[in-house]
């Protein structure tokens, strides 16, 4: 029995140092990103694997929040983000709750063909022509009403509210006299916190994340949000207005510059996370255990 303790106390050891080892490969790459962007340029260059910020330097911060077209791009995606969110779990949830009423006239039909869009889509140029047909290129619009609903995010609420609103609630609900929108904002919704959560942050990082749908739709930069300006200073490496008369040193501020626009795009969803990750795990695992 004790041989068997120490085995079993061998493999839990052997477990746990393999996810301390994970935990480090997922997070040391950002645990750098903060580090370089905390360091002084010259440092970073010299010390490729960077334990903790050398000579601590704020000045790419300083550079970076000095610059309008990061506040404008900050502005753009808090507002991409918050609306477009707000519309997507509006509209998933009023759907999710319609489909999840087995009582619905065709409600398997208009499944089967929700569920032919995971693996069929019009493609880039029939989405753009709707776009285009609708007045929404060049607009705000475009960026917050497109894809209003994703098929995934619209079958696991469907199945979150089958299992968690029993038959019995809407039976005493219809005894009561509620209608229907008051059932749904009644019990419904204080029942669904989970889920909402859950696709709330999906949708948002979702928003916050994305850039290619502006750079199909927009053209004017001051509809652009923050991931675009950050792929012009990443990829493109665009930077001569942020970086002005910086004399010979350019090219080491702009390498520490990087690193700070990638905490300052990351940090929303690390300082939101937190909040709802005991929601997540909850309605991810209720939502996925059927269909």
């Amino acid at each position: 029995m004790n041989r068997l303790s120490r085995q079993m106390n061998g493999t839990d050891y052997t477990i746990y140092a393999l996810l301390v080892l994970t935990a480090i490969v997922f997070v040391y790459p950002f645990y750098y990103v903060l580090s370089a962007s905390l360091s002084d340029p010259a440092s970073v260059l010299s010390h490729p694997l960077l334990l903790y910020p050398v000579q601590l330097s704020l000045g790419a911060y300083r550079l970076l929040l000095s610059t309008d077209t990061i506040w404008l791009g900050y502005g753009n995606s808090i507002l991409y983000t918050v609306c477009g969110t707000a519309l997507n779990v509006t509209v998933t949830l009023l759907a999710a709750y319609a489909l999840s009423r087995s009582e619905l006239a065709g409600r398997r039909i208009v499944l089967f063909f929700i569920v032919i869009t995971l693996f069929f889509n019009g493609g880039m140029i029939p989405t753009y022509l709707i776009v285009k047909s609708l007045g929404l290129l060049d607009t705000r619009w475009a960026l917050i009403v497109m894809g209003a609903v994703t098929t995934w995010n619209l079958l696991i609420t469907k199945t979150y509210l089958e299992m968690n609103i029993p038959q019995e609630l809407r039976d005493a609900a219809e005894v009561d006299g509620a209608s229907e929108l008051n059932f749904f904002a009644k019990v419904a919704l204080p029942l669904s916190k989970p889920i909402i959560a859950v696709i709330a942050l999906f949708y948002g990082s979702g928003h916050w994340n994305a850039y290619f749908n502006a750079l199909i739709y927009i053209r004017q930069r001051d509809l652009y949000p923050l991931q675009v300006f950050l792929r012009e200073m990443l990829i493109l490496d665009q930077n001569t207005e942020m970086m002005g008369d910086v004399s010979d040193s350019r090219a080491l501020v702009s390498l520490t510059l990087k690193f700070a626009i990638m905490v300052a795009a990351i940090a929303p969803l690390l300082i939101v996370f937190p909040f709802i990750q005991r929601f997540f795990v909850k309605g991810v695992l209720i939502g996925a255990l059927k269909e």
